[in-house]
């Protein structure tokens, strides 16, 4: 026969007497356990509502600083930062970058005559400076200025003697390709220019050596 090992520790403390104590022991165990549950989920509540307020803060606080990052590099690159030229600053560049117009040693006011550069004056070239030397000649405030036929045929003509002048850059020296260049330039901005007949009793003719005169 199995023998059982007996139980020393077993009383009647905190034990039920009776079922309607055992009864009413087990409505107060579960009484105590629902206000434990409403107790936690009300902490609960509280803990999520701190949670979303320090959520809420540091949103904030990380907005905050990303719109003042913002404003200090605006400042700083303000502070710094080259400025844009003002419309007279660009006006002056602008005039300084343009071309000069033709002196009076490279144009007779008072005839219409082209000095021409003396690399401009070879036989290659005579096709182009007649035709330009002809054009000079009829210039008048009427057929004059920039976007005019006047013009707009020189523009081709001078384009045409650049484009030849460069073929032959090899054979010059470069203060010759330079002044040609330059002529050319000056040309060519000369006659973007409204022309203003010049009043002959105010001008001194210069006197041009018949060389200046081949074609």
């Amino acid at each position: 026969q199995a023998l059982t090992t007996p139980i020393y520790n077993w009383n009647y403390q905190n034990q039920a007497s009776t079922a309607a104590e055992g009864f009413l022991n087990g409505q107060a165990q579960v009484i105590q356990a629902i206000g434990q549950a409403e107790y936690l989920n009300s902490v609960a509540a509280v803990n999520y509502q701190e949670a979303a307020r320090q959520w809420i803060e540091n949103r904030q606080a990380y907005v905050n600083a990303y719109y003042q990052n913002k404003e200090t590099i605006r400042e700083y690159r303000e502070r710094y930062s080259r400025k844009p030229p003002t419309q007279e600053q660009w006006a002056r560049i602008t005039a300084k970058s343009l071309p000069p117009r033709l002196s009076a040693k490279q144009l007779d006011a008072a005839s219409g005559q082209l000095i021409w550069p003396h690399i401009l004056r070879t036989a290659e070239y005579s096709a182009f400076r007649t035709r330009i030397d002809e054009l000079i000649a009829t210039r008048s405030p009427d057929n004059s200025g920039n976007g005019s036929p006047f013009q707009q045929e020189i523009a081709l003509l001078v384009d045409g003697m650049n484009r030849l002048l460069k073929t032959n850059q090899g054979f010059l020296s470069a203060t010759q390709y330079a002044d040609a260049k330059a002529f050319l330039r000056s040309l060519d901005y000369e006659v973007k220019q409204q022309f203003n007949q010049p009043d002959p009793t105010s001008l001194v003719s210069v006197n041009t050596p018949s060389i200046y005169s081949v074609r």
